[in-house]
């Protein structure tokens, strides 16, 4: 299940949820039978992006709360600098251009804070190379080796204009400079995921899902590591939950280890409803 958090209550298209709010929602994914919920979290702004590193910041006050309400709840987050810049860039800048060394230094420093906060995996995002190996050095320098490295694999697309606009990130331009072209090769995907596995990451987050079914089954015909498809803001708000399960079922059989979604809740009732409609793989559902 995907929680987006923030300081207020979001006007967005998307249901933001508060810190005080937590306990509820971790209440309610548990009980579903949901396993595990990816944090994202809209905080405080500034040039060098220090309060994601913040002990005291929205993620690491989500984390523990849920933590402490439902323990056995796996909590994964989104380790990136979008939500701690005014740009709302994932990377610094310095004299106009991407500062990739700050940018590694400032997610790994990120990490740390997020595993002290509690969490089960961390998610380097910003897909600059070198992140997730400096990551995964930190954790480990930090005492923190057990906690799991997920990195974001992302293909640039439309699908989250809804994210952002609940999210309040505004990025000057629709693509990302790190992300992988629409326009790419699925064999370039399949290898820099590949690379990312090979810096230390112990599962990859594929996304936006409508759109990476060959960059999944071109990875799980390379490796036996986690795959996780990421059903993003924009498919979730335009598919209804019962084509979204039939959406997910596809995933699983094409390779996926699990669906992370925004409407994971939605599904599951479905699912619950129409037992028919359960993956048949032998795999987790979604």
């Amino acid at each position: 299940m995907v929680i987006l958090v923030r300081q207020d209550r979001s006007e967005g298209s998307l249901r933001a949820y508060t810190v005080q709010e937590l306990p509820w929602v971790a209440q309610r994914v548990q009980a579903a039978g949901i396993e595990a919920v990816k944090l994202f979290a809209a905080d405080q702004a500034g040039s060098s992006g220090i309060h994601g590193e913040d002990p005291g910041s929205v993620m690491a006050r989500a984390i523990r709360i849920i933590k402490r309400t439902c323990p056995r709840l796996q909590v994964w987050t989104e380790t990136c600098l979008c939500s701690h810049l005014p740009s709302g860039e994932c990377h610094l800048s310095k004299d106009g251009r991407p500062d990739e060394a700050g940018t590694i230094a400032a997610l790994s420093r990120q990490a740390v804070a997020q595993a002290a906060a509690g969490a089960d995996v961390v998610g380097p995002a910003a897909m600059v190379p070198g992140s997730v190996e400096a990551c995964r050095r930190a954790l480990c320098a930090a005492g923190l080796g057990h906690v799991g490295v997920m990195p974001h694999l992302i293909m640039c697309s439309g699908l989250y204009s809804g994210y952002r606009a609940t999210m309040g990130i505004t990025p000057p331009a629709e693509s990302r400079r790190f992300q992988l072209p629409v326009g790419g090769h699925t064999a370039a995907a399949v290898e820099r995921g590949l690379l990312m596995l090979a810096e230390g990451a112990n599962a990859l987050l594929i996304e936006p899902a409508l759109f990476s079914a060959d960059i999944l089954a071109g990875l799980r015909a390379r490796t036996d590591a986690p795959l996780v498809a990421f059903s993003v803001s924009g498919e979730c708000a335009a598919l209804p939950p019962a084509i979204l399960a039939e959406e997910y079922t596809m995933l699983l059989r094409a390779g996926a280890s699990r669906v992370a979604s925004h409407a994971a809740l939605t599904v599951a009732d479905t699912l619950s409803d129409r037992p028919s409609h359960r993956p048949t793989t032998g795999k987790p559902s979604p």
